[in-house]
């Protein structure tokens, strides 16, 4: 059927997947002040996304039945991988989720994961609830006017995981996990996401600060490795105390300047950090050969004047005094001669 307009015919054609983003949500998922929260709705449009059933169909193309498009009880995805994927920084992805997490649109929970050979400590878990979404999305209902529901109780909830309370606690204040997402959404296979899982499982900023001998790990310390990890990345922060530990300096003002300088070059990961400073090594051995390339110039002093002009009055002295010299002995000598005022 056509519609009369080449371009709305052509625009039809396409099989458009995706994120959706429903108009309302402009209107009711705003700041304080009104605005729209375009993060928040962003991450919210691709939570929905993993959670909308993916269709199974026959040989003849009908529909059969349904599957979710990750494995487990819910999707996990860390701040990380959000920011990667929407260009966001992982301060505004966090803030984003503590805003949908407020508001009653999301659960977030913080899981340790185990297995025969690793164990993840705070890997983040993701759930829409269901009621709250629909109602910003079918009416005028601003997130303000939002009340908290209940999720649904899923068997890794009931079982494995800690009571309600203790996930509300430890979510607030629990670090981000900074490895990908271990859905469907990651392109790794699964030999790499394994080795991802071990790096991170052995590379916990606050377990290395302890195991290493730092010092004293109190609440100042403890601040400071948090805003770090979120303003570069947990392994940078990682990297920067293993610098430390090579060059024998096990103090935390050693690891900070570290981490300030590849802020200053806007390092974005521990492969960048290292390319960046070989690039600056390589800048200064060019410029060292380069200017001991040529060769050097002799170098010559100017004396000053007043070095010249004495030792030239002391040469005229000596003149004046030789001449009063050879005066007088021909004076002596001549009254020697006429035997006059002369004692022998």
């Amino acid at each position: 059927m056509k519609s009369g307009c080449q371009v709305v015919d052509q625009i039809g054609e396409l099989e458009i997947v995706g994120n959706i983003v429903p108009h309302l949500w402009y209107k009711n998922i705003t700041f304080s002040s009104g605005k729209a929260h375009f993060v928040a709705i962003a991450l919210l449009a691709d939570i929905v996304y993993w959670y909308r059933p993916t269709m199974m169909r026959d040989d003849s193309g009908m529909i059969k039945g349904a599957r979710t498009k990750f494995k487990g009880d819910m999707l996990q995805k860390s701040y990380q991988a959000f920011a990667d994927t929407y260009g966001f920084t992982k301060r505004q992805v966090k803030d984003a989720i503590d805003f949908l997490v407020d508001h009653h649109l999301l659960v977030r929970e913080f899981r340790t994961i185990s297995s025969s050979s690793i164990i993840l400590s705070n890997v983040m878990y993701v759930q829409p609830i269901a009621e709250n979404v629909k109602r910003v999305m079918n009416e005028r209902c601003n997130v303000s006017e939002l009340v908290s529901i209940c999720p649904p109780d899923t068997s890794e909830r009931t079982t494995s995981s800690p009571s309600k309370e203790g996930l509300s606690h430890q979510g607030e204040g629990a670090p981000a996990v900074e490895e990908g997402t271990y859905t469907e959404s990651t392109s790794k296979n699964p030999s790499e996401n394994n080795e991802q899982q071990q790096q991170s499982a052995g590379e916990c900023p606050l377990t290395f600060f302890k195991d290493n001998e730092f010092g004293r790990l109190g609440s100042y310390i403890q601040e400071k490795i948090k805003t770090w990890c979120e303003s570069l990345s947990e392994s940078l922060v990682v990297e920067a105390m293993k610098r430390a530990v090579e060059q024998g300096k096990h103090y935390w003002s050693y690891v900070d300047a570290i981490l300030v300088k590849w802020e200053q070059l806007n390092v974005r990961d521990v492969k960048d950090a290292r390319a960046k400073e070989l690039q600056i090594m390589f800048e200064k051995v060019y410029k060292r050969n380069v200017q001991s390339g040529g060769r050097k110039p002799v170098r010559t002093e100017k004396l000053p004047e007043w070095f010249t002009e004495d030792e030239a009055a002391e040469e005229d002295c000596d003149a004046e005094f030789e001449v009063e010299k050879a005066k007088l002995m021909a004076e002596l000598e001549e009254y020697r001669e006429r035997g006059i005022g002369v004692v022998n």
